[in-house]
């Protein structure tokens, strides 16, 4: 029965090669886009999940009250972990990790920066990586022992064997290689390529006791008893108890779920990067939606053509469930072609849609699951896609053959196939409009004035050889005419390393614990970072000894303080005391999107990373780069100068957003095509169909213009209403989405007229280039049977 359903089919598809092309073609595009976003769902979903005791992983986040707000963090202190597995018999294992900068590793004269943690033995306890040689557990119970990756290891030894062999990391620590993991798969949020034993930095002193030093991520396992409910209960007062921070409160979270739901407001997950899987889910079903309406309005609008044929076969005995068959078989043949083309796309796009989406996501092809899938999705699309027009036109009564079930129209006053049109419009007017909105916030942000001068400014970590000749270094860059201005400072400045609300200056209320974030320099920040001096003056140790106790304040740090006159006032932390020399306009160091924060600018009683460099204006940056490496290779000899643009480190924070647009904007144009592929089609079929009556139009004198006019109206209509449709969807679904911004700009209404006369314009070259082509046929030809 089925072979012979598939032979009808497959004469039917062939005799109507331009439809059978159109129907192809558009869900082809359709389930090419879908398989690709699936593929990157799957990715995501599959992050972290992948561990051996996946269902019992937590990472411990904390909340706090802070300016009126409740902030969750997911940072520790060092004794958190360990007073947490003795205090609590539900806690099988821990492990801290540290999110420190990357550390320069040398075996010889190889030496390169790699992405290293000092971490407990509990941390391959908790997580199920690979293990080549060695054991990792045993490896982190020792302060001298490292594991590396394994293209690490090849990196540092080449062929011959690593383990047992010493590395140098800072050029001041030496570790032993006891083991040696395979490379972290791309499923992982973790990023280490070295894992160093926590217990070096405790036998060092690098590690302290106090409860508010939040330096440190903490995970843990909990037993297969345990209850994460009963757990949280019993946990929330854990820092409270141990230390005097009780404003905070503990809970676990867990891992399976970090990298999907951690974004978190009032002290709770409201999702996070599940939104922007679930978005562009729904955008990409909806595609293939499109796709399949193409199949459905083409499928129907030739049911006048095939009713004789359905008439024929029911008057010769054919049931409703026979004819059902038939057409259902001609779509999945169609769906099975369109899957064979969409496959050959995603071959041919995999890798650009890779580096669109910034993941080495797995090849699909080789994985004998998505086979399986495959047979499944094409059965699926075809049944879904076909079902409409195959119960349609089954429904036919051969008495009334000639009467069109199409004529009839909905509630709304249009027919089904025009409702369908009117869908896909709208959908393309709501994507169009949606990119719109989106790349006009992207560049609001861009153009935002972060108060610091991005351009012509690089920085590089402080080394340990760097560290003994620091002064003498800063001496000779500042000597080369291409150099304007150095500052050694504690973190670079695209980023915050430390924040307090235990700041205590005079006036303050007790009560109010405003979260300050702290950045320390030697000299020149000011100028070094183009900052906006606005009162008092910059540091600089170089010229006033006591400024080693001094500190610039921002705009907000001094509305924050509720200081009138900052300048001279006592700010004390911990145990230093600073006085205020200069106020400087707000400047933003982290997320662009968001306010401006409360920030101090320190002197150097905290340890310098970093060394900032600015060259001159016009500056030529190869050789200025080229001289600037002369210098570090004589004060830094050991170690790649390895600098970094705080421009291009400024401009990966745009990223995330930018590959939403960039996905945004690639589903819009291939809903687009398939919609203009789709009308065009109809267009076409219409024309065919009312050529008999254009010709006679054209007899009495109407004229082309008017002719293209007549076909055109139509569609104009559909396509207006697709608009008016669409506008207020939009303004609802960017609206809600700007909200989810600090810093953010406006919806432009007149966006919406670009939109709207865009989709109009790319229907109305769809439709009337059939118009036309039916408009200047000759009546003769046309009438000549007549």
């Amino acid at each position: 029965m089925w072979k012979n359903y598939l032979t009808i089919a497959w004469r039917n598809i062939s005799r109507k090669k331009s439809y059978t092309l159109i129907h192809v073609a558009g869900l082809g595009i359709g389930m090419a886009a879908s398989i690709l976003i699936l593929i990157w769902v799957q990715f995501e979903m599959s992050v972290d999940r992948f561990h051996e005791n996946s269902d019992r992983l937590y990472a411990v986040w904390r909340n706090a009250g802070m300016q009126g707000k409740l902030s969750t963090w997911d940072y520790t202190p060092a004794p958190y972990a360990p007073a947490m597995k003795e205090q609590f018999p539900e806690v099988e294992e821990v492990a801290r990790i540290t999110e420190w900068d990357q550390q320069l590793l040398t075996v010889g004269e190889n030496n390169f920066y790699e992405e290293a943690t000092f971490t407990d033995p509990g941390f391959f306890k908790l997580f199920s990586f690979e293990v080549l040689a060695g054991d990792p557990i045993a490896a982190l119970n020792e302060p001298g022992s490292v594991v590396l990756t394994e293209s690490v290891a090849k990196k540092l030894f080449g062929k011959r064997s690593a383990m047992g062999s010493i590395v140098t990391v800072a050029k001041q620590l030496d570790f032993e290689v006891k083991a040696i993991i395979k490379d972290l798969p791309e499923n992982t949020d973790f990023p280490f390529t070295v894992f160093l034993p926590f217990k070096k930095i405790e036998s060092l002193g690098w590690v302290d006791d106090y409860w508010g030093n939040n330096s440190y991520r903490t995970f843990a396992l909990l037993n297969e008893r345990a209850d994460l409910s009963a757990f949280n209960e019993k946990f929330a007062d854990f820092t409270a108890r141990n230390s005097e921070l009780e404003a905070i409160s503990d809970f676990l979270f867990p891992m399976r779920d970090l990298h999907l739901y951690a974004k978190f407001e009032n002290g709770r997950s409201v999702g996070g990067r599940i939104e922007m899987i679930r978005m562009f889910g729904i955008i990409s079903i909806i595609v293939l939606l499109i796709a399949a309406i193409n199949f459905v309005n083409l499928s129907t609008a030739q049911s006048d053509q095939r009713s004789k044929e359905v008439g024929i076969r029911k008057i010769s005995g054919a049931g409703k469930g026979m004819l059902i068959g038939q057409f259902l078989a001609e779509s999945i043949l169609i769906a099975l072609a369109a899957y064979l083309l969409a496959i050959v796309m995603v071959s041919l796009s995999f890798s650009w849609f890779k580096n669109l989406m910034g993941q080495e996501l797995a090849n699909p092809f080789t994985q004998p699951y998505f086979w399986v899938i495959s047979v499944i999705y094409v059965f699926v699309t075809g049944v879904l896609a076909g079902a409409y027009p195959a119960f349609l036109l089954s429904s036919y009564k051969p008495v009334n053959i000639f009467k069109s079930k199409m004529g009839t129209k909905s509630e709304l006053g249009l027919k089904p196939r025009e409702v369908l049109v009117v869908f896909q419009f709208a959908v393309v007017v709501t994507l169009i409009s949606c990119v719109w909105v989106v790349q006009d916030q992207i560049r609001f942000v861009q153009n935002r004035d972060m108060g610091i001068d991005k351009d012509q400014l690089i920085f590089h970590p402080v080394t340990a050889s760097m560290r003994k000749n620091k002064v003498a270094l800063r001496n000779e860059l500042l000597a080369l005419p291409e150099v304007t201005a150095v500052s050694y400072t504690f973190s670079p400045l695209t980023n915050i390393y430390s924040d307090t609300d235990g700041m205590e200056w005079q006036g303050k209320d007790p009560e109010f614990k405003p979260n300050i974030s702290r950045m320390g320099t030697d000299a020149n920040l000011v100028k070094t970072a183009g900052m906006n001096l606005i009162a008092g003056r910059d540091i600089d140790i170089y010229t006033y000894a006591s400024d080693s106790l001094s500190a610039i304040v921002n705009e907000k740090a001094v509305e924050v303080m509720g200081l009138d006159d900052p300048i001279g006032q006592v700010v004390k932390d911990d145990a230093f005391e600073f006085t205020i020399v200069g106020v400087v306009k707000d400047f933003i160091m982290e997320s662009p999107f968001d306010e401006a924060h409360p920030i101090m600018v320190m002197g150097p009683k905290r340890q310098l990373n970093f060394i900032h460099i600015r060259f001159a204006e016009h500056a030529d940056y190869r050789n200025s780069l080229a001289r600037v490496e002369t210098v570090f290779d004589k004060f830094n000899p050991d170690a790649p100068f390895e600098y970094k643009f705080v421009s291009e480190e400024h401009a990966r924070k745009f990223r995330s957003q930018e590959r939403s647009s960039n996905l945004t904007a690639l589903f819009t144009g291939l809903a687009v095509i398939i919609s203009g592929m789709g009308l065009f089609g109809l267009a076409n079929f219409i024309a065919e169909r009312r050529k008999k009556e254009i010709s006679v139009r054209k007899v009495l004198g109407a004229s082309i213009t008017s002719v293209v006019g007549m076909l055109s109206s139509e569609f104009s209509r559909l396509v207006l209403i697709s608009v008016v449709i669409g506008i207020p969807v939009t303004w609802y679904l960017m609206s809600n989405w700007l909200e989810t911004f600090t810093y953010r700009t406006s919806i432009d209404w007149t966006l919406f007229l670009w939109t709207g006369g865009l989709t109009l314009v790319i229907a109305l070259l769809t439709v009337s280039s059939q118009a036309i082509k039916a408009a200047l046929v000759n009546p003769a030809e046309t009438l000549k049977s007549e």
